[in-house]
């Protein structure tokens, strides 16, 4: 196998080399199975926590450590990319008499830092990990032709609203309670627009206008997910940004509410919140649309068979479902932004 060849592919698709793609890959995949597993009696799940870094030697027998040395080993000798591992050859290396991981070879990055891949019995012992991920229960079914790798599978639990990662709706709530405050203070007359945040509101809202793309409607495709998931994040840029601005022109004139909290703009709080949630989409979409870029083909014979094919393989149900719940919140809050500008 061409080295070079292999860890290059992994800097185009993922900006870093194959050992730390599979260490940021197999902590995922093990928070998501600790929070899930935290059991009956205890005061609640084990949240995700940051990464402890390279320079932190795992104990053998750690589920990080050996996850970690078996998703780097199951890509390292097919020589494919680390996010192309297919959970169930994953689970092979796990199996009873399977070569030991650390009878192979060993990445330099784990030779630094001192630790090692795994052996047989330590592997072996988080093979419920991976089983798990295999059998999740998922809001949706998995389509028949999405085969269930590595980067599909830590996609679909960052989308799935049953841990920490995944708490979305979370957002959104926050995001429609934030609208529902700001309409209940305007009507009771605590919050009085400026013509600074109804010209804000107005300027957002006609940005957030979309003709229509339905086939049905117009003639053309519908938006690929990658041009959805886009606009989100690139909306969440533009929500940031006035809602920070008018803080700011807040704070020369904070209000107060009619409990005494200073209150300097519930637009802001609306659009910010808004942000939060259209912003939970963005590691996705630079994820995907990097993942794209690295594995189009140059002259496809059929560019929309293609990319129907393609989303199918690497955009989830679950991030499908997080999106679509997304673009309802953005158009309730073009609703919400039309009534401020003509009220």
């Amino acid at each position: 196998m061409d080295m070079n060849g292999w860890q290059s592919g992994h800097q185009v698709a993922y900006g870093c080399g194959a050992w730390e793609r599979a260490r940021h890959q197999a902590r995922l995949l093990v928070a998501w199975y600790d929070e899930r597993d935290h059991g009956l009696g205890t005061p609640g799940p084990r949240r995700f926590s940051a990464d402890p870094g390279p320079r932190v030697k795992w104990p053998w027998g750690s589920a990080r450590h050996d996850t970690l040395g078996l998703l780097w080993r199951a890509a390292y000798d097919p020589g494919i990319l680390v996010d192309q591992v297919l959970l169930s050859d994953a689970l092979r290396h796990c199996a009873e008499g399977a070569e030991p991981l650390d009878a192979g070879p060993v990445p330099e990055a784990a030779r630094s830092a001192g630790i090692g891949v795994g052996s047989a019995a330590s592997v072996a012992g988080i093979r419920h990990v991976l089983q798990a991920h295999v059998e999740a229960d998922l809001p949706r079914p998995r389509p028949a032709g999405a085969r269930l790798t590595l980067g599909y599978r830590v996609r679909e639990s960052r989308a799935t609203p049953d841990w920490d990662l995944g708490d979305w709706p979370t957002a959104l709530t926050r995001a429609r309670q934030a609208m529902g405050r700001a309409d209940d203070l305007r009507e009771r007359g605590t919050w009085k627009p400026t013509d600074d945040e109804r010209s804000a509101g107005a300027r957002i809202g006609r940005g957030l206008e979309r003709p229509a793309t339905s086939p049905a409607a117009s003639g053309h495709p519908a938006p690929r997910w990658l041009e959805r998931a886009s606009r989100l994040t690139a909306t969440a840029d533009t929500l940031t940004a006035t809602a920070a601005t008018l803080l700011g022109a807040g704070r020369d004139h904070a209000r107060q509410d009619d409990a005494g909290r200073d209150d300097a703009s519930p637009l802001a709080a609306v659009l910010g919140t808004t942000a939060d949630a259209c912003a939970r989409l963005r590691a996705d979409t630079e994820e995907i649309g990097r993942l794209r870029a690295a594995e189009e083909p140059c002259e496809p014979s059929d560019r929309a068979a293609w990319e129907r094919a393609w989303e199918l393989a690497h955009v989830p149900g679950a991030l499908l479902e997080q999106t679509e719940e997304t673009e309802d919140l953005v158009r309730a809050l073009a609703v919400f932004l039309w009534v401020l500008a003509v009220r």
